[in-house]
């Protein structure tokens, strides 16, 4: 998969969680048919991209904010989307330990100490 065609499909799952969580929290503009159907393609975006990694740095630490936020919202979750969403949290820390700081470091760190609570402050990376 190229780069461009990569960063459409985390720029639509990106749409589609925020369509789901819109600033706010604001779920006005959600219909109950349509918070099945948005759910059900959150899960299907994130299984298409669990398997990819990002060309660049920024770009792979934007695919596992983009997927970290897909697993925090998805009502579809098992067991085995656990033990992924685990993986892409150990790989976002080996991330966090190269990126250079800024607003994405900043974000996925944030997602990422609000997932499990355990990471380090932004200063320790």
């Amino acid at each position: 998969m190229d780069t461009a065609v990569l960063q459409i499909k985390i720029e639509n799952l990106l749409s589609s969680v925020h369509r789901l969580l819109p600033v706010g929290s604001d779920m006005s503009d959600v219909y109950s048919d349509d918070f099945s159907e948005l759910n059900h393609t959150i899960y299907h975006q994130i299984n298409e991209l669990y398997p990819r990694r990002g060309i660049t740095l920024e770009q792979d630490a934007v695919l596992c904010l983009a997927l970290l936020l897909g697993y925090s919202v998805s009502m579809y979750a098992s067991l085995e989307d656990e033990s992924k969403k685990h993986n892409i949290l150990v790989r976002s820390r080996s991330i966090l330990q190269t990126l250079s700081a800024s607003p994405l470091k900043e974000r996925l760190l944030t997602v990422c100490q609000e997932l499990t609570g355990s990471f380090k402050t932004i200063d320790n990376f």
